[in-house]
């Protein structure tokens, strides 16, 4: 589905077809808005499973358009081939037993932690030596759309989803027009349809977390913060 196919349902509803009230390259922002919203609420949707550099050190950071953090799986040796398994592991259990573990002799990671309060930061032990791999999955932020690439973009990742983008910019071209009467709630109604179709709940920050196996499906730290 391309953006302009987009547009075309949401002018089922907004009833705009050449552009004039909400022109094309405003109902491209709200799609780009969209887009980002639906990787901070659904980052599943923008997953990807590739192979990261380690620097030396315990402390490694992902790149700067990743949204989440989903889990390392195995470490990747120097021809490509598939190393070791990577498990998870809470900092605060290393911590207690083996102090010393930031300093300790460098190898293949056996551990990786991670901290939903510094998303861009995981820590892998033993630590890691300059050029090591490993295989990681995260989300990243979509690359925005381009007006000049409005009718042949395709809205792969989406998939089946996509339809809900529409709700999406019925609701920002409604907002802009809020100060007429039943256009504010129209946009709310639209906004609605978006969060539910994509399941938007109050724990949905930690359901794609590595540490999800910790207390029923939310991290430890986050149960005892809420009194779990």
């Amino acid at each position: 589905m391309t953006p302009l196919e987009i547009f075309a349902r949401a002018d089922d509803v907004l009833q705009d077809p050449s552009f004039v009230r909400w022109p094309q390259a405003e109902r491209l922002r709200h799609l780009n808005d969209g887009r980002r919203e639906m990787a901070v609420i659904r980052p599943d949707i923008y997953a990807k499973s590739e192979t990261i550099t380690l620097v030396a050190g315990t402390k490694q950071e992902l790149p700067a358009n990743v949204v989440r953090f989903f889990d390392a799986s195995r470490n990747i040796n120097a021809d490509n081939s598939p190393g070791s398994a990577v498990r998870v592991i809470e900092r605060e259990v290393l911590d207690a037993f083996r102090p010393s573990w930031h300093s300790d002799a460098a190898g293949p990671a056996k551990h990786f932690m991670f901290d939903e309060r510094s998303p861009r930061v995981f820590y892998v032990y033993p630590q890691a030596q300059a050029g090591q791999k490993l295989e990681v999955s995260y989300s990243l932020e979509p690359a925005d759309l381009l007006i000049a690439n409005v009718g042949t973009d395709q809205l792969s990742q989406e998939g089946a989803l996509a339809n809900l983008l529409a709700d999406y910019v019925i609701h920002r071209c409604y907002l802009k027009d809020a100060e007429y009467a039943g256009n504010a709630a129209l946009s709310q109604q639209h906004y609605q349809l978006f969060a539910a179709g994509l399941g938007v709940s109050a724990k949905r920050a930690y359901t794609t977390s590595p540490n999800t196996g910790n207390q029923g499906g939310v991290p430890s730290r986050v149960a005892a913060a809420e009194g779990g």
